[in-house]
């Protein structure tokens, strides 16, 4: 291994010590953001009756979520001037209905992958029960099928159990958190 590999390996990171300088306080975590105008925050395909949020925006405000731990409560300050009374309202509102629509997505999403998980618990059992009898009392029945059945289920169970249900629950917490943001408006 070369020098500047080595290096690289070696370096450390110092995102713990930065975001407690610039993001927390108190025991709250803010989000700077500067916004000169409602068309910094809001997407340019929306009308007046159906606004939603910028892809730009929101991509800013959700991946600074990934980095502040769970436990902080969180404030978008949006930092501008020139914004009215009924301007913040409508900010405020929408980001708040966004986050509602995410959250609801999420969970969506997952009543569904625990119908299939409960589908994957009996396929496997089953599989597993049928390749056992087959086993045991039917020797002139091809067993490969049943094996290919039961290890499809089984990896698929597996699979769920130790990497996908910590993610859904990682989802729904950044989906929750987005759906609680507080905001503020940071006059300058």
């Amino acid at each position: 291994m070369d020098k500047n590999t080595q290096q690289f390996l070696n370096k450390e990171s110092f995102l713990e010590q930065r975001l407690s300088k610039l993001a927390l306080r108190d025991g709250v975590a803010y989000i700077p953001c500067r916004a000169e105008s409602m068309e910094d925050i809001f997407s340019r395909y929306g009308t007046r009756d159906f606004v939603s949020l910028n892809s730009e925006f929101t991509d800013y405000v959700t991946g600074f979520l990934d980095y502040i731990p769970e436990k902080y409560p969180v404030v978008l300050q949006i930092h501008g001037s020139g914004f009215s009374e009924e301007e913040k309202k409508l900010i405020t509102d929408t980001i708040a209905a966004e986050g509602d629509s995410e959250l609801g997505r999420i969970i969506w999403e997952n009543k569904h992958h625990r119908k299939v998980f409960l589908g994957m618990i009996i396929g496997t059992v089953v599989s597993g029960l049928l390749l056992g009898l087959i086993g045991k009392y039917l020797d002139d029945v091809p067993q490969e099928f049943f094996y290919v059945v039961f290890w499809l289920f089984a990896d698929e169970f597996v699979r769920y159990v130790f990497i996908e249900s910590k993610d859904y629950r990682k989802e729904r917490i950044g989906a929750g958190r987005l759906a609680s943001i507080k905001v503020e408006f940071v006059e300058d």
